[in-house]
């Protein structure tokens, strides 16, 4: 009898401490109540949003809303948060999502209670210029290697580009053909067009795949290009092909300088002009033309410069001190349509032997 008493004793003793136990649980339980805020309403994409919280609960998990993390849609499914209840996130495609926040605790029974929050976050591509432009295998130049071929990189000022082009480009014809271009954009979610006179044509960043054309009528003009991004941000572009500009002819005293290309540099010629012993050199006259003084090349809104030391030069005018090696800067100033100035220069060493 005893031991009966004592087996329900002991009954009854743990049946009181599991009551206090629940109790002690649901003295620490604590009501989910689901709030949060993320640090931007507009996010762009591949960009993380961070998200806090701001209720009370003992766990937190995050739907974001974008494909296969939609709340209460079957199969899907959301993201623990860390455990201050922060959590951030990056979207691949642009939207407006609508993001669920649900904040849980459990009582002492084991019941799960819940509580739900939402806010709509959009998310934008606006990123999505060039990065990169190239005009490629137009001309093969065997002084820089037997399968040398040049590729023209583009040199950005803002978003103006300028794609220098060896004067035999012109004369062999190959910049009156369409061309094709490789380049790289900010965004793999972003198009490069190119805003022809028959529309828009997207540009694919294919050497062998020639769509773009510089020339207009019997000239070179700058033509427009456009990157449209999948959320329809747009960036213009003005890109021109400019000529390196070239001594097509350069004598003193009627005899001829032959250059060679410094192959340091597609712009830079080293020249020698052998003159008869005992001439004097320091004040001699040269002659010369730059570029054939081809008039689809040279205008009002085309202009060639020609200076020693700064000083302007003049064919059959200008008098030159050719005691040491004299450098030519040859420089090519294009107006385009839209007002914008493009320039490139050619270095020659002139050496009177």
């Amino acid at each position: 009898m005893k031991k009966i008493k004592y087996i329900i004793s002991t009954i009854l003793l743990l049946l009181i401490a599991s009551c206090n136990n629940n109790a002690f649980i649901d003295d620490l339980y604590v009501t989910p109540v689901a709030a949060f805020k993320a640090d931007v309403s507009t996010a762009e994409v591949f960009v993380s949003v961070n998200f806090t919280n701001e209720g009370s609960g003992e766990k937190y998990a995050i739907y974001p809303g974008d494909d296969s993390h939609v709340y209460g849609k079957v199969g899907n499914s959301g993201f623990a948060t860390n455990s201050d209840g922060s959590y951030s996130y990056a979207y691949t495609a642009p939207g407006t999502y609508t993001v669920v926040w649900v904040a849980s605790s459990i009582k002492a029974s084991g019941e799960v209670v819940q509580s739900v929050d939402s806010t709509k976050v959009t998310v934008v591509a606006t990123n999505g210029g060039l990065s990169a432009f190239s005009i490629t295998k137009m001309l093969k130049m065997t002084e820089f290697g037997s399968s040398f071929f040049y590729e023209s990189y583009g040199e950005f000022s803002s978003n103006y580009i300028t794609c220098p082009m060896p004067y035999v480009l012109w004369t062999k014809g190959t910049l009156k053909k369409a061309i094709g271009v490789k380049f790289t954009l900010d965004s793999s979610l972003a198009t490069l067009y190119w805003i022809s006179a028959s529309g828009n044509i997207a540009l694919t960043s294919d050497a062998t795949t020639k769509f773009l054309n510089f020339y207009e009528g019997t000239e070179l003009a700058s033509q427009t290009l456009k990157t449209i991004t999948i959320s329809g941000y747009e960036t213009t572009y003005e890109v021109a092909a400019v000529l390196i500009p070239e001594f097509t002819t350069f004598s003193i005293n009627g005899v001829s300088g032959t250059a060679t290309r410094d192959i340091s540099a597609f712009n830079k010629y080293n020249m020698t002009v052998d003159l008869p012993d005992g001439t004097d050199v320091t004040a001699l006259v040269p002659t010369f033309v730059v570029m054939a003084n081809d008039q689809d090349l040279i205008s009002d809104t085309k202009v060639v410069s020609v200076k020693v030391n700064g000083e302007k030069q003049t064919s059959g005018v200008s008098s030159v001190n050719f005691t040491q090696p004299v450098e030519y800067d040859v420089t090519y100033y294009i107006t385009s349509k839209s007002g914008h100035v493009y320039t490139y220069n050619c270095i020659y060493q002139v050496t009177v032997k």
